[in-house]
Parts: structure tokens; C-alpha cells; sequence
């Protein structure tokens, strides 16, 4: 069964929300937050274990719902829909549910090595996409790492439209929580972070970056998401409907950027050249550009002020390189 053709940068602020929360049906018809790219309908933390049944019910009634909704208005933007299952084996009773194609994928809680393959026969016959969750101890291991990559690597690597990072979960791993006013990038998850990105982006593995979770500070969730973009997260995991703005704001494109983009792709650029202020190598930099265009297309632009004439193009001299 052939994917849907989405970006991983579609995800933009991904909501996470319970199953049972009253209003979620309008969310996802785009009523309550029209600015909503993407949430996650939760059945494992946010639900308790004595909830799983009328958890399962409602999602079933909700997935019809979603179907009914999208074909009473065809030509509306929705939300990316996620499940995130509680285990594997409620992820293999959900797929058999009636609606599910009305839903874009699983969240895959707890991913490990060796799981990977599990989730992708869950789904085989639809067509889902999954999101793995690194949020184990296993996510502090680059060895388990490369082990969890080389897997996602041999089964449907196309059924996966990002990673996801569990911040949380990899806090309590140590023994912590968030505080405000510290962002991601100056706490204990640096390393962590660091190396999953480095392990799963190397081989061509999106990934969004873990939840702000001080819903008050919009000061450090600012300076954190716009290092979660310079840092090559396609999204952001959050937990209200306020840090959308912040979130989806921080993965507009600066107009340089994309007249830097373009001019690196122009098939009679220069190989070296000067733009901006920066050196520009359309051989090293052409996956950027390709990038940066992609962004601005769901995102948009943010205007900048003019480059002086005499820093447009030019190209650099050999010797200005050595």
C-alpha cells in the first residue's frame, strides 16, 4: 500500500494530547487551533491503566469521526493525526480498526533495538507511518544506537517519517526533570542529542526535538526551538496550545537564506562563492539549500534587510581558502 507523500517538516509543533480529553475531535477538524500541523492522540502515559478500555473505545469512534469530518470539508487544511499505542499489541488492535486510514501514523513509545521490525508488521497493511520514540536508557548507548539505526535501515525505512526524541523519559533516566530558564542545549541531554543526531541524521533519519514542558517561559522556549532548527530538527514536541506560535515562528526561513539557497543550486553557480557575508560551495552546501527551500515552502519567509551591493555574489579566490 502506497505512503502518503508528506514531509517531515509538516510536523511543525506537534501537540500531544489524551484520548480522552473532551474537545480533541476539534483539534483535529482544525476548529479549536487553526494553526495546529500535527498532534498525537496519547493512549500510554496520559492514560491510566484503568482507563485503557474506554480509551480504545474512544479512539475507535474517533477515527470514524475524523473520516465523516474531512469529507464534510475537502478542501480544509487538517492536522497531521498520530496514535501513540500504549505497546506493540495495542498497536496491532488499532491497526485493525475501523477508520484508521482516516489517521497519518503511530508514535512508537520506547523504541529499542530489535523493535523496530515488530512495528513495521503492526502496520504492514495500511498505510501508516510510524514515528520511533528514543527515549530508553539504550538512547545514551551510540552503540545500541547504530544497532537501532542499522534495523530501521533493513525494514521500511520509508515507513518512517521522523524520530522522535522522549526528553522527559531520558531525563528520568537520570534522575531529573526540566527547569526553567536552561534550555535543552545547556543540561544533560546535550550529549545524548548530539549523538542521536548524528548517528540517525547521517543516514538520513529526521528527527523533532523533546517538549519544553515550562509552559510559562516562552523567553527560554524561544531561544531553545531556534537552536532545535539551527540543530537540524524538522519539529518540536509540545504540551500546549500556546508554544505553537513560538515553535512554528522559529522554522520561518530568513529571506538570505533562501536567495542563498537558490543561487547555491543554480546549475551555472560558481564553486566557491561569496553571499551574505558567508562562503558558499554549492558541492558541500546543495543538501542545505535543498532544505531550506523545503522549510520555507510549508513555513514561509522572514523578510531581512538588503545585503550592500558589493556583497552579493562573487566568487572567492582560491588562495582566500587555503
Amino acid at each position: 500500500m502506497a505512503l502518503k507523500n508528506t514531509s517531515p517538516y509538516e510536523l511543525g509543533a506537534t501537540l500531544y494530547m489524551p484520548i480522552l480529553k473532551p474537545d480533541a475531535l476539534e483539534y483535529i477538524a482544525g476548529t479549536k487551533v487553526p494553526k495546529l500541523r500535527s498532534m498525537v492522540l496519547c493512549l500510554e502515559d496520559a492514560l491510566l491503566e484503568t482507563h485503557v478500555l474506554e480509551g480504545l473505545d474512544t479512539l475507535e469512534k474517533t477515527l470514524i469521526r475524523i473520516g465523516q469530518v474531512k469529507a464534510e470539508a475537502e478542501d480544509k487544511h487538517f492536522p497531521l493525526v498520530f496514535v501513540r499505542p500504549r505497546n506493540l499489541e495495542m498497536a496491532k488492535r488499532i491497526a485493525q480498526m475501523a477508520g484508521i486510514h482516516n489517521i497519518d501514523g503511530f508514535v512508537a513509545p520506547k523504541v529499542r533495538p530489535g523493535d523496530h521490525e515488530h512495528w513495521v508488521t503492526s502496520v504492514r497493511d495500511t498505510d501508516l507511518y510510524i514515528m520511533p520514540t528514543l527515549e530508553t536508557l539504550e538512547a545514551f548507548d551510540v552503540g545500541a544506537m547504530t544497532a537501532l539505526r542499522d534495523e530501521f535501515l533493513a525494514n521500511a525505512p520509508d515507513r518512517i517519517l521522523a524520530l522522535r526524541v522522549g526528553g522527559n523519559d531520558l531525563m528520568s533516566c537520570l534522575g531529573l526533570r526540566r527547569v526553567g530558564n536552561t534550555t535543552l542545549y545547556e543540561g544533560p541531554l546535550l550529549y545524548a542529542i548530539s549523538m542521536l543526531m548524528s548517528v540517525m541524521k547521517s543516514k538520513g533519519f529526521d528527527l523533532t526535538a523533546p517538549v519544553f514542558e515550562i509552559i510559562d517561559d516562552m523567553k527560554t522556549l524561544l531561544q531553545e526551538v531556534t537552536r532545535d532548527v539551527n540543530f537540524g530538527f524538522v519539529g518540536k514536541t509540545i504540551i500546549h496550545p500556546d508554544q505553537i506560535d513560538v515553535v512554528q515562528n522559529a522554522f520561518r526561513v530568513p529571506e538570505v537564506d533562501i536567495e542563498a539557497a537558490k543561487k547555491i543550486l543554480d546549475v551555472d553557480a560558481p564553486a566557491v562563492f561569496k553571499f551574505g557575508g558567508s562562503m558558499c560551495e554549492p558541492a558541500t552546501h546543495r543538501s542545505w539549500a535543498q532544505r531550506i527551500l523545503s522549510r520555507a515552502s510549508i513555513y514561509g519567509i522572514v523578510p531581512s534587510e538588503p545585503q550592500p551591493s558589493s556583497d552579493l555574489v562573487d566568487t572567492v579566490p582560491p588562495r582566500a581558502l587555503d
